[in-house]
């Protein structure tokens, strides 16, 4: 019998949910013991199930030393907490020789430690998740097989988003919170974004992120696309030296880009100015203070009009979160715009307990090959089980479930703080998604 081999996921919040009942279903077969540590302890117990092979305990927040011990004396570790506190948990790890595995991108600091990872030979694997991680093996597996046929890359694009299932698609808005909402209210917010469009750099700042989407259909539905942070990063990454266009982008459902973009014209999404408030106050007065003076003798709806450019549809969306209701108001009496808005979403936006989530990415990839231009475009779109086993928990959790296995069993033989860029991971990982249900769907033409 081989050894018993301990996983330790640090984290039990809502995209550890597929995660850990995926290493759980492989825990016999492999051997494995599963140990799930969260500042929750009952969130981690819930996580667990009582499974034979699993072990839930409490992590203390302002003492480090329970949970370094757990990292030194595991087989390997899978960080789900907050990103910052990554590269902490990857060094404890690195020490110990013990391997790691995060969803999320490379910072500055988790790349600092790439030398002293190759030095002890641990495999320190980031951004393999859903974006990042399925956008980078699917689209690597496509860029080597167009390399390899000799092809000339003219022009990529990736967009990725998750959505409501249409089944649970009850708003106006078509969207409800799935993962971290606080990520999605702060979108766009964190700077301009930057793409190469027919061979010129494009740059669009924050207050214009959202207008002029692109429509993009994915098993029959149309869906708005817009550019999501630093594109050109990916000419170096994904190998794409004198590619023409590059765009890398966010999904949302049809009208939900003229409706956030309003929101971000009235200031309503800023993250940097506190606002004090007074309890009692109703929402339309909040939404009203983010109107001129000079508009005051308009009704709010023709005042955010004046202001934004709203469309009747865009008025009604706002109106339908609770915007311009005079009977209620924030329970919040100080913060950020953000941080208002965000309470008032967390509740309009609520995945219900009976609620699906969806994902969907799209990938085209155009390139001259034997005097041809062609085209091949890759999509995914995959439905949550439910509340729980969302689409998003799901294509988080899923590929760390596998690379876990596969570097747990020698499959993947490589070093230092790296990401799913190499055929290592896709030749290994695409084929265990697919079996999951996790399938890319391809088109092709040429001219």
């Amino acid at each position: 019998m081989k050894p018993r081999q301990t996983i330790l996921v640090l984290g039990a919040g809502r995209s550890s949910s597929s995660l850990i009942q995926e290493l759980l279903n492989r825990s016999e077969s492999n051997q494995w013991q599963v140990m799930v540590g969260d500042v929750d302890l009952q969130l981690a117990q819930l996580k667990c199930g009582g499974h034979l092979r699993s072990e839930a305990f409490g992590i203390d927040p302002s003492n480090d030393a329970v949970r370094d011990q757990r990292i030194a004396s595991a087989d390997l570790v899978i960080s789900m907490v907050p990103p910052f506190l990554h590269p902490a948990i990857a060094s404890v790890a690195i020490e110990a020789g013990v391997p790691v595995i995060t969803p999320s991108y490379v910072g500055p600091e988790m790349a600092a430690l790439h030398e002293r990872a190759v030095e002890q030979g641990v495999l320190v694997l980031n951004e393999i998740g859903l974006d990042p991680g399925i956008d980078h093996l699917s689209a690597m597996q496509i860029l080597d097989r167009v390399r390899e046929e000799g092809g000339e890359m003219l022009a990529f694009e990736s967009y990725c988003g998750g959505l409501i299932a249409p089944d649970s698609d009850n708003n106006p808005w078509h969207y409800k919170f799935s993962w971290n909402p606080r990520n999605v209210v702060l979108a766009g917010q964190g700077g301009s974004a930057t793409y190469l469009e027919d061979g010129q750099d494009r740059l669009v700042p924050p207050h214009r992120v959202f207008q002029n989407p692109r429509k993009i259909e994915v098993n029959g539905t149309v869906f708005e696309g817009y550019a999501n942070r630093d594109s050109l990063a990916y000419i170096e990454k994904y190998g794409l030296t004198g590619i023409k266009t590059l765009i890398r982008g966010t999904l949302r459902g049809e009208g939900f880009c003229d409706g956030w973009d309003a929101l971000v014209q009235l200031g309503c999404v800023r993250d940097h100015v506190q606002m004090t408030w007074e309890a009692g106050a109703s929402w339309a007065n909040w939404l009203r203070s983010f109107t001129p003076a000079s508009e005051g003798g308009n009704s709010l709806k023709e005042a955010v009009r004046a202001v934004t450019g709203a469309s009747d549809e865009v008025l009604s969306r706002l109106e339908w979160l609770g915007l311009m209701d005079d009977d209620h108001g924030p329970e919040r009496l100080q913060g950020t715009p953000a941080e208002f808005i965000q309470d008032l979403l967390e509740a309009k936006w609520r995945l219900e307990s009976d609620d699906r989530d969806m994902i969907v990415m799209w990938h085209r990839f155009q390139y001259a090959l034997n005097g041809m231009k062609h085209e091949i475009i890759s999509s995914l779109y995959l439905e949550g089980r439910d509340s729980m086993y969302t689409a998003m928990s799901d294509t988080v959790g899923w590929p760390m479930a596998l690379a876990a296995e596969a570097m747990l069993q020698g499959r993947i033989d490589r070093v230092g703080v790296d990401v799913p860029l190499h055929r290592d991971y896709y030749e290994w990982l695409l084929p265990g998604l697919e079996a999951m249900g996790v399938r890319f769907e391809e088109s092709h033409r040429s001219w």
